[in-house]
């Protein structure tokens, strides 16, 4: 039992660095205000959540992976939390369309993205 701690840790660790490295980058790339950062995370989090999950489904990746990635990578890796409060932000500011637009985009983007993860990893695997 204390080995899936461990490996949530540790994908934890590695997931929550890869979220702030790539927040670093996206706003280097993207300089406005809108939080495109956090869109990106999701987005590429769905994706890759997307191929785990079929590799998990069909026993190419060893049960310990869940622990590993589904919880502890991914889990720390997306942010929907902080996509909520930048909702909030947007709503308290008055900002109501771009609150809705960001709010569709981001559910929209993230389904494709766990969409193509699947079918990609479907395809070949």
């Amino acid at each position: 039992m204390i080995w899936q701690y461990v490996l949530v840790a540790c994908g934890g660790a590695l997931g929550a660095m890869s979220r702030f490295a790539t927040g670093i980058w996206v706003r280097e790339l993207i300089t406005d205000s809108w939080p495109a950062a956090t869109l990106t995370v999701n987005v590429l989090g769905s994706i890759g959540l997307g191929a785990v999950f079929v590799l998990l489904e069909r026993g190419m990746l060893h049960a310990d992976g869940r622990s590993l990635l589904v919880v502890g990578f991914f889990g720390a890796f997306t942010t929907f939390s902080t996509f909520s409060l930048e909702l909030l932000h947007m709503i308290e500011r008055g900002e109501g369309m771009h609150a809705l637009l960001y709010a569709l985009l981001s559910l929209i983007a993230c389904l494709l993205g766990v969409t193509a993860g699947v079918l990609l990893s479907r395809a070949f695997g």
